[in-house]
């Protein structure tokens, strides 16, 4: 008797309709609505000029932290509040969509097997007259203002009808990639690479408000076993980016932070690391301390069960409640720098 379970498809397969099939229909039929290219904009703080605004409001930005697919949620979130709304999604600074076309599972990718992502991000604008727009500079980042969904699930052939196919901006970063951490992976170890992560968070959203945008999408942008950003750390740096910094507080209505797996823990991610490194570090010297070596290797693992999945931490980092305490204490910055002028 014949299985009733739908045939499995390929990854390979579905990228291979998608830019044999669906790009070349996009093109054909919305080039002008929705023009298939991209701008390399190679250093966003330095380039960009951009305006402060001349009121803030302290309730602003609404922070939401949500367990969906980032780009259904820039798409409805646009239809409802009837403007464009932006999603940074987090990239391969070396080509195209990374490894779309063999079936990797990063959000990327997956996200490239749905629209014309890739067609987009390998296309400069004819006005920038730039032949490639990689490798992306590290703290660069691309913008693709017109990136059509086409597809509803990365893993099935099945196209949505053409009437139902829309277009969102996307800001394409690469995230900082295992950084050196401390403190068992809650901290990063160099102050230096923390910079680097908050650079890369500014220049998204000086992105994002040089066209135009005052709400945004955030994926788990740097989150993951393919990053292992440490998630608590990662969710201040975002809040106290929206909050304090100069050039980019006050510039955002709303921000929604969309989750795909509710479950997943980059914690874990990052201790299971600690634990193999312990491991084998045990291992090679496992003639001259064997007994510190085994209890060392199952403390890292066991205490990994205990650790709070991103989207939980995000959820308490950008509660309602948590948000109105950190914006009833002065900005530690503001207040240093009020000490040192002797006001």
């Amino acid at each position: 008797m014949p299985s009733s379970k739908p045939l499995k498809i390929k990854p390979s397969e579905v990228a291979a309709d998608t830019k044999k099939k669906l790009i070349p229909e996009v093109n054909r039929h919305f080039r002008d609505e929705w023009p298939p290219y991209s701008i390399l904009y190679s250093q966003p703080l330095l380039q960009l000029p951009i305006t402060r605004p001349s009121f803030i409001s302290s309730d602003l930005p609404k922070f939401y932290v949500v367990h969906s697919d980032p780009v259904d949620c820039a798409l409805g979130w646009a239809q409802t509040e009837g403007v464009r709304i932006p999603f940074i999604c987090a990239a391969n600074e070396k080509r195209p969509g990374g490894d779309w076309e063999t079936g990797v599972v990063g959000y990327e990718e997956r996200l490239c097997r749905r629209s014309n992502l890739s067609a987009t991000l390998g296309t400069p604008h004819p006005d920038t007259y730039m032949a490639t727009n990689y490798p992306i500079p590290i703290e660069g980042a691309i913008y693709s203002p017109d990136v059509v969904r086409f597809r509803q699930f990365q893993d099935r052939i099945e196209s949505l009808d053409m009437k139902d196919w829309r277009s969102l901006p996307v800001i394409s970063m690469p995230p900082a990639r295992w950084p050196k951490l401390t403190d068992q992976g809650r901290k990063y170890s160099f102050s230096e690479e923390r910079e680097l992560v908050r650079n890369k968070m500014r220049a998204a959203l000086r992105i994002c408000v040089f066209n135009g945008y005052n709400h945004v999408v955030i994926g788990d942008f740097g989150l993951g076993n393919g990053y292992r950003n440490p998630p608590k750390e990662l969710a201040e740096l975002w809040r106290d980016v929206f909050l304090y910094d100069p050039e980019l507080r006050g510039q955002f209505l709303a921000v929604m932070f969309a989750f795909e797996d509710d479950r997943q823990c980059t914690a874990k991610c990052i201790l299971d690391d600690i634990a193999k490194k312990s491991k084998g570090s045990s291992s090679s010297s496992s003639s001259k301390s064997k007994s510190k070596g085994s209890s060392s290797s199952s403390s890292s693992s066991g205490s990994s069960s205990s650790h709070k999945s991103d989207f939980k931490i995000f959820s308490e980092i950008f509660a309602p409640n948590e948000i109105a305490r950190v914006r009833s204490q002065p900005d530690p910055r503001y207040a240093f720098s009020a000490i040192m002028d002797g006001s």
